[in-house]
Protein backbone atom coordinates (compact mmCIF):
# COMPACT_ATOMS: atom_id res chain seq x y z
CA UNK A 1 0.00 0.00 0.00
CA UNK A 2 2.95 2.31 0.55
CA UNK A 3 3.71 2.47 -3.18
CA UNK A 4 0.10 3.55 -3.79
CA UNK A 5 0.39 6.39 -1.28
CA UNK A 6 3.82 7.61 -2.43
CA UNK A 7 2.56 9.75 -5.38
CA UNK A 8 0.12 11.51 -3.05
CA UNK A 9 2.77 12.06 -0.37
CA UNK A 10 5.14 13.57 -2.94
CA UNK A 11 2.63 16.23 -4.06
CA UNK A 12 3.83 19.78 -3.29
CA UNK A 13 2.43 21.02 0.00
CA UNK A 14 1.62 17.59 1.45
CA UNK A 15 3.06 17.14 4.92
CA UNK A 16 1.69 13.67 5.62
CA UNK A 17 -0.38 11.10 3.72
CA UNK A 18 -1.72 8.00 5.42
CA UNK A 19 -4.24 5.24 4.96
CA UNK A 20 -6.01 4.41 8.20
CA UNK A 21 -8.56 1.75 8.98
CA UNK A 22 -11.98 2.62 10.36
CA UNK A 23 -10.73 1.97 13.89
CA UNK A 24 -7.68 4.24 13.53
CA UNK A 25 -4.79 1.88 12.72
CA UNK A 26 -2.46 3.74 10.32
CA UNK A 27 -0.30 2.89 7.33
CA UNK A 28 1.63 6.17 7.24
CA UNK A 29 3.82 7.52 4.44
CA UNK A 30 6.02 10.51 5.14
CA UNK A 31 5.49 13.58 2.98
CA UNK A 32 8.01 16.16 1.90
CA UNK A 33 8.34 17.94 5.24
CA UNK A 34 8.25 15.16 7.87
CA UNK A 35 10.47 12.12 7.91
CA UNK A 36 9.44 8.77 9.38
CA UNK A 37 10.76 9.68 12.84
CA UNK A 38 8.83 12.95 12.94
CA UNK A 39 11.91 15.19 12.72
CA UNK A 40 9.88 18.38 12.61
CA UNK A 41 9.25 18.02 16.35
CA UNK A 42 5.60 18.96 15.96
CA UNK A 43 2.42 17.09 16.70
CA UNK A 44 2.59 15.33 13.33
CA UNK A 45 5.51 13.20 14.51
CA UNK A 46 3.13 10.70 16.11
CA UNK A 47 1.17 9.31 13.16
CA UNK A 48 -0.54 6.72 15.39
CA UNK A 49 -2.11 9.41 17.57
CA UNK A 50 -3.11 11.48 14.55
CA UNK A 51 -4.75 8.48 12.89
CA UNK A 52 -6.66 7.57 16.05
CA UNK A 53 -7.82 11.17 16.51
CA UNK A 54 -9.00 11.40 12.89
CA UNK A 55 -10.87 8.10 13.06
CA UNK A 56 -12.61 9.17 16.27
CA UNK A 57 -13.47 12.56 14.83
CA UNK A 58 -14.90 11.00 11.68
CA UNK A 59 -17.00 8.59 13.76
CA UNK A 60 -18.40 11.50 15.78
CA UNK A 61 -19.23 13.39 12.59
CA UNK A 62 -20.96 10.30 11.20
CA UNK A 63 -23.06 9.96 14.36
CA UNK A 64 -24.00 13.65 14.24
CA UNK A 65 -24.99 13.42 10.59
CA UNK A 66 -27.05 10.29 11.17
CA UNK A 67 -29.26 12.24 13.58
CA UNK A 68 -30.10 14.53 10.67
CA UNK A 69 -30.86 11.52 8.44
CA UNK A 70 -27.89 12.30 6.23
CA UNK A 71 -25.40 9.89 4.76
CA UNK A 72 -22.01 9.47 6.38
CA UNK A 73 -19.60 12.19 5.26
CA UNK A 74 -17.27 11.03 2.52
CA UNK A 75 -15.02 14.11 2.38
CA UNK A 76 -14.06 16.09 5.46
CA UNK A 77 -11.86 19.20 5.66
CA UNK A 78 -10.55 20.94 8.76
CA UNK A 79 -8.60 24.15 8.18
CA UNK A 80 -6.33 25.50 10.89
CA UNK A 81 -3.51 28.01 11.27
CA UNK A 82 -0.83 25.30 10.88
CA UNK A 83 -2.40 23.63 7.85
CA UNK A 84 -5.39 21.64 6.68
CA UNK A 85 -6.53 18.12 7.43
CA UNK A 86 -8.31 16.21 4.62
CA UNK A 87 -10.14 12.92 5.15
CA UNK A 88 -11.58 10.81 2.35
CA UNK A 89 -13.66 7.81 3.43
CA UNK A 90 -13.58 4.70 1.27
CA UNK A 91 -15.07 1.30 2.02
CA UNK A 92 -13.20 -0.03 5.05
CA UNK A 93 -10.53 2.68 5.18
CA UNK A 94 -9.92 6.42 5.41
CA UNK A 95 -7.37 8.36 3.40
CA UNK A 96 -5.75 11.08 5.53
CA UNK A 97 -3.74 14.02 4.15
CA UNK A 98 -2.21 16.92 6.09
CA UNK A 99 -1.45 20.05 4.02
CA UNK A 100 0.78 23.06 4.57
CA UNK A 101 -0.85 26.38 5.47
CA UNK A 102 -2.10 28.32 2.47
CA UNK A 103 -2.73 25.31 0.24
CA UNK A 104 -6.37 24.71 -0.66
CA UNK A 105 -7.91 21.26 -0.33
CA UNK A 106 -9.55 21.55 -3.76
CA UNK A 107 -6.19 20.96 -5.40
CA UNK A 108 -5.83 17.50 -3.86
CA UNK A 109 -9.29 15.92 -4.14
CA UNK A 110 -8.59 14.47 -7.59
CA UNK A 111 -5.26 12.82 -6.61
CA UNK A 112 -6.91 11.52 -3.43
CA UNK A 113 -9.78 10.01 -5.44
CA UNK A 114 -7.22 8.32 -7.71
CA UNK A 115 -5.34 6.82 -4.76
CA UNK A 116 -8.61 5.64 -3.22
CA UNK A 117 -9.60 3.94 -6.49
CA UNK A 118 -6.22 2.19 -6.73
CA UNK A 119 -6.53 0.96 -3.14
CA UNK A 120 -10.01 -0.42 -3.84
CA UNK A 121 -8.73 -2.24 -6.95
CA UNK A 122 -5.90 -3.79 -4.95
CA UNK A 123 -8.26 -4.91 -2.19
CA UNK A 124 -10.72 -6.32 -4.73
CA UNK A 125 -7.91 -8.28 -6.37
CA UNK A 126 -6.81 -9.65 -3.01
CA UNK A 127 -10.38 -10.74 -2.26
CA UNK A 128 -10.73 -12.54 -5.58
CA UNK A 129 -7.46 -14.40 -5.01
CA UNK A 130 -8.64 -15.73 -1.66
CA UNK A 131 -12.07 -16.62 -3.02
CA UNK A 132 -10.61 -18.81 -5.76
CA UNK A 133 -8.50 -20.83 -3.32
CA UNK A 134 -10.27 -24.09 -2.63
CA UNK A 135 -10.34 -25.85 0.69
CA UNK A 136 -8.50 -28.85 -0.74
CA UNK A 137 -5.54 -26.62 -1.57
CA UNK A 138 -5.34 -25.56 2.06
CA UNK A 139 -5.53 -29.06 3.58
CA UNK A 140 -2.28 -30.91 4.25
CA UNK A 141 -1.68 -34.11 2.26
CA UNK A 142 -3.08 -37.27 3.80
CA UNK A 143 -0.67 -40.03 4.91
CA UNK A 144 -2.92 -42.61 3.23
CA UNK A 145 -3.81 -42.56 -0.47
CA UNK A 146 -7.31 -41.42 -1.31
CA UNK A 147 -9.78 -44.08 -2.36
CA UNK A 148 -12.08 -43.52 -5.29
CA UNK A 149 -15.71 -43.05 -4.30
CA UNK A 150 -18.00 -45.66 -5.87
CA UNK A 151 -21.75 -45.47 -6.13
CA UNK A 152 -23.90 -48.61 -5.79
CA UNK A 153 -24.52 -48.75 -9.56
CA UNK A 154 -20.78 -48.85 -10.24
CA UNK A 155 -19.85 -51.48 -7.67
CA UNK A 156 -18.91 -54.93 -9.01
CA UNK A 157 -21.41 -56.72 -6.73
CA UNK A 158 -24.34 -54.93 -8.35
CA UNK A 159 -23.70 -56.69 -11.65
CA UNK A 160 -23.52 -60.18 -10.09
CA UNK A 161 -26.58 -62.42 -9.95
CA UNK A 162 -25.53 -64.07 -6.66
CA UNK A 163 -25.22 -67.51 -8.22
CA UNK A 164 -28.52 -67.34 -10.16
CA UNK A 165 -28.42 -68.46 -13.76
CA UNK A 166 -31.53 -66.61 -14.89
CA UNK A 167 -31.80 -62.94 -15.63
CA UNK A 168 -33.87 -62.33 -12.49
CA UNK A 169 -31.94 -62.12 -9.20
CA UNK A 170 -34.96 -63.59 -7.25
CA UNK A 171 -34.91 -66.75 -9.33
CA UNK A 172 -38.23 -66.31 -11.16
Amino acid sequence: MIEVLDPLASQPGVILAALISDDGVPVAVPGTKVDAAGADGGALGDADALAAMCAGWLDELTESMSLLSCDAPRRVVMRAARGSLLLLRTSGAVLLVVLEPGLGPDELWLPMEGVAARIQRILRGMGEATATDSVSDLEPPSPLPKQADTTPSESPSASLNFGQTGGDPQGN
